[in-house]
């Protein structure tokens, strides 16, 4: 059966003015990702040293939406780059020590973060995904890493309110839907100024992406046991 690894860092936590505040944090969006999406959770997702973490889940898992929660949680004081591999796990799966896994999915993950390090256009670049031995996949690998590009360009525009209301929403909406008043509710905003952000940054269209993005892979990959 094939998982999804994932496999990340934060970039530059140790010019962090309080980087045991940004562990805290990060500590504690992993263990809020491995409660609320825990049917998705082969592996839980885990600090395996002081910078990066990992965790494996299953193929039909919201992949980019927990991602988004995870990166988005720390948005504004430390970047997060992320790899995701899918592939084999050759080792056992213990539930609570993702960091005793091993095999193709993770091999493929830890070189999807070196292509996010090496290729991070403009440093933008936050997340790559590579698929182990999967050549009648790699259109989707292709596709989804374009997307996947330009909605990080997409996000690297976004600024103060900006950033507030894609964090806001990511972390507590992932990408369903809800009304702007609701959100500017959340906000303490008024809903013509949550209209007017939404507009600038163009969010809608990012979360159409995303969840089309992701529909794709859950309807791809999702089960595939090559």
């Amino acid at each position: 059966m094939d998982y999804y690894a994932l496999v990340g860092d934060m970039k530059q936590s140790r010019k962090a003015k309080n980087r045991s505040g940004l562990q805290e944090l990060l500590l504690e969006t992993l263990g809020e990702v491995n409660v609320k999406f825990s049917e998705f959770i082969v592996a839980d997702l885990m600090v395996n040293a002081g910078d990066s973490f990992q965790g494996i889940l299953h193929a039909k898992a919201p992949i980019l939406a927990i991602c988004d929660r995870i990166r988005f949680s720390l948005i504004g004081q430390c970047d997060i780059r992320l790899g995701l591999g899918f592939g084999q796990i050759q080792t056992r799966i213990d539930r609570k020590q993702s960091i005793l896994a091993d095999g193709p999915a993770f091999w493929e993950a830890r070189k999807a973060l070196d292509i996010v390090n090496e290729l991070d256009y403009y440093d933008t670049h936050s997340i790559h995904l590579s698929i182990a031995a999967g050549q009648h996949h790699l259109w989707v690998q292709t596709l989804v890493n374009q997307v996947l590009v330009g909605q990080d360009l997409v996000v690297a525009k976004w600024k103060n309110t900006q950033l507030t209301l894609a964090r806001q929403y990511l972390v507590h909406h992932g990408y369903g839907k809800i009304s702007q008043t609701m959100l500017a509710k959340e906000l303490g905003l008024t809903v013509q100024q949550v209209n007017t952000t939404i507009q600038a940054m163009g969010f809608l269209a990012y979360l159409d992406m995303k969840r089309n993005t992701e529909q794709t892979l859950i309807q791809v990959l999702g089960g595939s046991t090559t």
